[in-house]
C-alpha cells in the first residue's frame, strides 16, 4: 500500500496512477530491431521532426514509443492537434500530463508528484501550465477521450532483451524511483533488483523526472540496464540545445548521435541527441508562453541554456545487485 503525506496539487500520485511491477511480466506487444523511446516531448514540434527523421533512416524494423508528456507547452490549438495526430501514428503511453488533460479533477494539479526538493513556486507554475493546457484540450472531446484510453506501460522485445517502458517507475505513472539520484544510490539497489525480477525485464526505460541518466545493473555475469531519457523536447545538460531520446537496438547507434550507453547482450541501449531547430522552437515557445507566463518563468532559461546538470552525472556507471535477487529477471 502506498502512503501519501502531501496531498497538495502537484505533490502526490492519485490511486489510479499505480500498477504492479509484475504488470510488465507479459508477452511483449512491441517487436522490433530498433525502438526509439521518446519521453518529455513537451509539445516541441521541431524535436518531433527529428525523431521521425531518425526513425525513417533506420534500415530494419523500427518503432517509436512516446512514453508520456508529449503534450505540455503546446497550448496553441493547431500545435496541440498536430502533436496529437502525429504521435497517434506511433505507439503512445500517457504520462501525468495526458492523464490530467483527460480529467476534470483540478485537485491533482499537474500530476507530477514532485518531491520535496522541487520548490513550491515550480509546483505552482506546473499546475498553472496544466490548467491552461487543459483549456486547449477541452476544445476537442474526442482527443481528450483518446488520451484517457492510452495505456500507462508497454513491453518491447528487441533482440534478446525485454524492455519495460513506462513514464515514471515500475510502480507508478509519476514515480520518481528511476530518477538520476535514486538509481545512483546504493540504498536503492535492492528495489531495482526487485523491480527487474518482478517485471522480468532486462531494461527499464523511463522519463518523467526530466533529467537523463543511465546505469548498468550487474549481478554476477548478468547485465541489465536502467535508462531515463530526461526530455526529448528540451536541453538536458548545461550549455546545450538538444533533446535526448532513448534508442534500444540490435544495431549500433550512429556515432554522431550516440551520447552514452551500455550493451546488454546483443542489444545497444543508448541516449541519442535530438538536434532540433532551436531558433524555430524558441519562436514557437514565445508565441505561446511570453515573458511573465508560468512556462516562461519555469522553463525558458533551460530552453535557451540548458539546466544546471552535467553530462558526467548521466553517463553509465555500474550498480552492483545481489545475484540471488536478480537471477530470474527476464527469464521464465
Amino acid at each position: 500500500m502506498h502512503s501519501v503525506s502531501d496531498l497538495r496539487p502537484g505533490r502526490y500520485c492519485p490511486t489510479g496512477y499505480y500498477y504492479a511491477p509484475a504488470s510488465f511480466a507479459r508477452e511483449p506487444e512491441i517487436l522490433a530491431d530498433t525502438v526509439y523511446i521518446v519521453g518529455g516531448l513537451y509539445g516541441n514540434l521541431p524535436a518531433l521532426d527529428v525523431v521521425e527523421r531518425l526513425a525513417a533512416a533506420e534500415t530494419s524494423a523500427t518503432r517509436i514509443v512516446f512514453n508520456g508528456d508529449f503534450h505540455w507547452f503546446d497550448i496553441d490549438p493547431a500545435a496541440f492537434a498536430e502533436i496529437d495526430r502525429r504521435v497517434a501514428i506511433h505507439t503512445a503511453l500517457r504520462g501525468n500530463v495526458e492523464t490530467e488533460l483527460a480529467s476534470d479533477d483540478g485537485a491533482v494539479g499537474c500530476g507530477c508528484a514532485y518531491p520535496a526538493s522541487v520548490s513550491d513556486i515550480d509546483v505552482q507554475r506546473s499546475n498553472e501550465i496544466l490548467a491552461r493546457l487543459r483549456g486547449t484540450a477541452q476544445r476537442d472531446a474526442a482527443r481528450r477521450a483518446g488520451l484517457a484510453e492510452l495505456p500507462m506501460i508497454a513491453v518491447a522485445q528487441v533482440g534478446g532483451a525485454r524492455v519495460a517502458i513506462m513514464h515514471g517507475d515500475p510502480e507508478s505513472l509519476a514515480g520518481w524511483g528511476l530518477a538520476h539520484d535514486r538509481i545512483a544510490d546504493p540504498r536503492h539497489a535492492e528495489k531495482l533488483a526487485r523491480w527487474l525480477q518482478e517485471s522480468r525485464a532486462d531494461v527499464l526505460a523511463s522519463s518523467h523526472t526530466c533529467l537523463p541518466a543511465c546505469r548498468e545493473l550487474v549481478s554476477g555475469d548478468r547485465r541489465s540496464a536502467v535508462i531515463n531519457n530526461g526530455a526529448a523536447g528540451m536541453p538536458n545538460f548545461a550549455g546545450t540545445r538538444f533533446g535526448i531520446a532513448t534508442r534500444i537496438s540490435r544495431h549500433a547507434a550512429p556515432s554522431e548521435l550516440a551520447l552514452y550507453g551500455v550493451r546488454i547482450g546483443e542489444v545497444n541501449v543508448d541516449a541519442v541527441r535530438l538536434d532540433y531547430d532551436h531558433d524555430d522552437w524558441v519562436r514557437r515557445f514565445l508565441s505561446m508562453w511570453p515573458e511573465g507566463s508560468p512556462a516562461h518563468g519555469a522553463y525558458f532559461g533551460r530552453i535557451v541554456a540548458g539546466p544546471p546538470y552535467d553530462r558526467a552525472v548521466a553517463e553509465p556507471t555500474a550498480v552492483m545487485l545481489e545475484e540471488t535477487r536478480i537471477a530470474s529477471a527476464g527469464h521464465d
